[in-house]
């Protein structure tokens, strides 16, 4: 008899979580549940110069970074003011 995908998930030892527990909504979780988020993610690499100057110039408040991905081709000039304005209102750098 072949064996089915609940049989599969309930002879689990242990469930990984590639999440953090804290960014999950409340819920329980089994004992043998272990969050593991950031296990596949690469060490980081340094900053190129032109951001790390950026940033260290930034003094107590901090940047922000602000990006639209592919959306920027849809945003309308009156959009655009708006969220320029916004941003200048803030202590934080913006790029």
């Amino acid at each position: 008899k072949p064996t089915t995908l609940c049989e599969i998930m309930g002879k689990a030892d242990m469930w990984l979580f590639r999440s953090y527990w804290d960014f999950e909504f409340p819920q329980p979780y089994l004992p043998n549940t272990e969050f593991v988020g950031g296990l596949h993610c690469k060490p980081a690499k340094p900053l190129p110069k032109e951001f790390e100057e950026f940033v260290q110039s930034s003094g107590k408040d901090g940047v922000v970074v602000f990006t639209l991905g592919s959306m920027i081709k849809n945003l309308s000039e009156e959009k655009s003011n708006i969220i320029a304005s916004a941003l200048a209102q803030i202590p934080q750098k913006v790029r």
